[in-house]
């Protein structure tokens, strides 16, 4: 059910953005405009106008025919994106690193044991929130702001990539060691072992992603 204080399209592109990272509609599949606007008893200019937003976003694709479908990772697209988030995430730690006040560490702190208990109750959406927590609470406690816009460029293909990259052996795990190992470097105010933890972690995302997509793909 739809509520009336937020703005229609912003709910619909919420909802469909949800739909995305939880494999409900899956890459490749065709969204409709009409079906859309009929499941959610809504006019079709709403749904447009979210569909819009998340074409924006890189989520959704549409063709030469103005058909809509729904984001399907490349190899390409993957490695050119986890290159980016290389440089400017281990940009962002070393100076979390180099200046976290002790109520950002606190913060940093507190989303690992929510990740740990995330992890313990078998909750996927919830471990996938808080693993895009940690990163974004170090883009944040970095203080640049020029950082801070381009690294939200990729928001929206991150997150989606972190929904998949939950698939594969004892993933939820592997990713808090990772975050813990970071923790453990920004709380020893190491700035290049906080780096360099950044990027042995963002890699083994990375392997583990194209290993999931060859894997899709062979299938």
């Amino acid at each position: 059910m739809l509520q009336k204080a937020i703005p229609y399209y912003e709910q619909v592109q919420q909802t469909l953005k949800e739909r995305i990272f939880n494999g409900i509609y899956e890459p490749g599949d065709r969204l409709y405009e009409v079906q859309i606007a009929r499941e959610f008893a809504i006019s079709r200019s709403p749904v447009r106008e979210a569909i819009r937003a998340l074409i924006n976003e890189g989520l959704l694709i549409m063709d030469d025919k103005s058909q809509i479908y729904v984001y399907e990772p490349s190899l390409k697209d993957v490695y050119e994106i986890y290159e980016c988030r290389v440089a400017l995430e281990s940009t962002a730690v070393t100076l979390v690193a180099q200046k976290a006040s002790e109520d950002q560490i606190l913060q940093l702190e507190k989303t690992l044991s929510d990740s740990a208990s995330a992890i313990k109750k078998g909750e996927k959406e919830e471990m996938a929130c808080l693993n895009a927590k940690f990163h974004e609470l170090i883009i944040d406690f970095s203080d640049n702001m020029r950082l801070k816009k381009l690294v939200n460029e990729l928001k929206s293909l991150t997150n989606y990539y972190r929904f998949l990259n939950l698939e594969g052996e004892d993933r939820p795990n592997v990713i808090y060691k990772g975050h813990f190992d970071i923790f453990q470097a920004i709380i020893e105010r190491n700035p290049e072992k906080a780096s360099q933890k950044l990027k042995e972690h963002t890699h083994d995302d990375l392997e583990n992603l194209v290993n999931l997509l060859n894997h899709k793909r062979e299938r």
